[in-house]
């Protein structure tokens, strides 16, 4: 699992292989290989690595449970210091958020994980992608406050579990009914909890990056088809807007 999303070789699984317990393993293989290359720089790039292993040991902690913990989210939020980064997948919702602690202030961004399924196959080559997505910043006064975070992570994690009305339709039989082969819409992350922070912080503007994404959708007598790992795609986004 974790060679052929990490490298996505030629012949690609023909059928979906996530499953908690794969991407538990690819989290916990990425977490380690960050200690692991923090014994080999020296200052000041190792101190500014210690960012990158504490958000990788954080996103491990949460892969841990198939569904976010309230109590886990809160805990990361409120031991944030300055220049430490958190991010969370929602997997109902095809959406990734992240907070990154400044002076005085939170940023906050969220960004789509996976492309749809018509922009994969509509491809030439690979898909190009701007990260991350809209921008919050939150003072610090409001995000310490103990109600806010408690309110901010029972969102995420009731997002994190229920898809309300983001299941894509398809046709079949002249009825609509909802499919599973595509992606979600991320509208409740993107705009709703994006409209929400906006009430209490302002729009802020970040270093944004492009991505050349490979990502491929192969499927054959499956219930769902091959998609390249989200946390995959997480990861390295994640890793680049922080280190850039």
């Amino acid at each position: 699992y974790k060679i052929t999303h990490v490298f996505c070789p030629l012949q690609l699984p023909d059928v979906d292989d996530h499953s908690h317990t794969n991407d538990l393993a690819l989290s916990e293989a990425i977490c380690d290989l960050a200690f692991e290359f923090s014994g080999h720089l020296h200052n000041p790039a190792k101190a500014h690595w210690e960012y990158v292993k504490k958000l990788l040991q954080n996103l491990y902690e949460a892969m841990h449970v198939q569904q976010l913990e309230e109590t886990l989210v809160v805990s990361q939020l409120e031991s944030m210091a300055a220049g430490d980064v958190v991010t969370y997948l929602i997997h109902a919702h095809n959406a990734t958020v992240v907070f990154r602690r400044g002076a005085g202030e939170t940023i906050t961004e969220s960004f789509e994980v996976s492309p749809t399924v018509v922009a994969v196959m509509g491809a030439c080559s690979k898909l190009v992608c701007l990260y991350p997505g809209p921008v919050i910043a939150i003072p610090d006064v409001v995000f310490d406050d103990t109600v806010f975070c408690l309110k901010l992570a029972h969102f995420l994690c009731e997002m994190d579990k229920d898809s309300l009305d983001a299941v894509p339709t398809s046709c079949k039989g002249g009825c609509l009914m909802q499919s599973e082969v595509y992606t979600m819409h991320l509208w409740y992350i993107t705009e709703l909890l994006t409209g929400i922070l906006q009430a209490v912080g302002r729009p802020a503007k970040v270093q944004q990056i492009n991505k050349h994404i490979g990502d491929d959708v192969v499927w054959r007598d499956a219930c769902l088809p091959w998609h390249r790992s989200l946390l995959w795609l997480v990861i390295r986004v994640i890793l680049q807007t922080t280190l850039v």
